[in-house]
């Protein structure tokens, strides 16, 4: 399986998701769980990211089946759903996710922008990706059993979550294992892995435990980190 390499964007701006899609990036992340992207503005995120190439993400606040039809409506071309608890849960976003007979999404093709505004009856779905999110113990713990669930096709593993929740330092070698875990899970069912970096989770880390799909920065981080080093560079 590829690796891919993506990127967090967390400024509600068109032009700075089109520069950080210009960038060759897989996919980038639109991120309405932390932030005040909301989705009409991620809507129009979407539009500036499409002519790059690079994958358009929603990452939704919360599962719910109103926040699941939005983000695909719009346009995106993956939903990642934070939070997840366990296998139930990750079910459940499956079934809002496509639509019947695998699952129970509502159609308005006639009128959303995932269609062209009605232009094109099949729609986009089949490149669509359902990326559920392992960020908790309990979740971890199924992380096979909601990898072989039909219709969902990455893991993501949330290290900052995942260490809070169990009392972790993020450069705990726990936090990785972690991460090794959600893999061999998603690897076993033919599913992709994902997570972002962290501490003990480098590139060359991530890929050794067979994690597929990193993000490798984010928008806020980028800017906050160059304009700290050429400011500091001048005084």
């Amino acid at each position: 399986m590829d690796n891919r390499f993506g990127c967090w964007l967390d400024l509600p701006s068109p032009h700075v998701a089109e520069i950080v899609a210009q960038t060759g990036f897989d996919w980038v992340v639109i991120d309405l769980e932390h932030g005040p992207i909301g989705i009409e503005t991620a809507s129009t995120m979407l539009m500036a990211i499409k002519a790059t190439g690079a994958k358009g993400i929603i990452r939704i606040p919360e599962l719910t089946e109103g926040w699941m039809k939005r983000a695909l409506d719009t346009g995106a071309h993956g939903v990642m759903v934070p939070n997840i608890a366990d296998a139930q849960q990750a079910e459940q976003a499956a079934q809002w996710f496509h639509y019947g007979p695998r699952g129970k999404r509502g159609e308005a093709q006639v009128i959303i922008r995932a269609a062209d505004w009605g232009r094109r009856a099949d729609e986009y779905t089949g490149g669509a990706e359902l990326i559920i999110q392992i960020e908790h113990q309990t979740a971890l713990s199924q992380a096979e059993e909601i990898a072989a669930i039909d219709g969902v096709h990455m893991l993501f593993f949330g290290p900052s979550d995942f260490a809070a929740a169990t009392g972790l330092p993020k450069d705990s070698p726990k936090v990785l294992d972690g991460a090794r875990e959600v893999a061999r899970a998603a690897a076993a069912h033919g599913k992709r892995s994902g997570s972002v970096m962290f501490p003990a989770g480098t590139v060359t880390s991530l890929h050794d435990v067979g994690i597929t799909d990193i993000s490798i920065g984010s928008d806020v981080a980028s800017l906050t980190t160059h304009l700290d080093a050429a400011l500091a560079a001048v005084k």
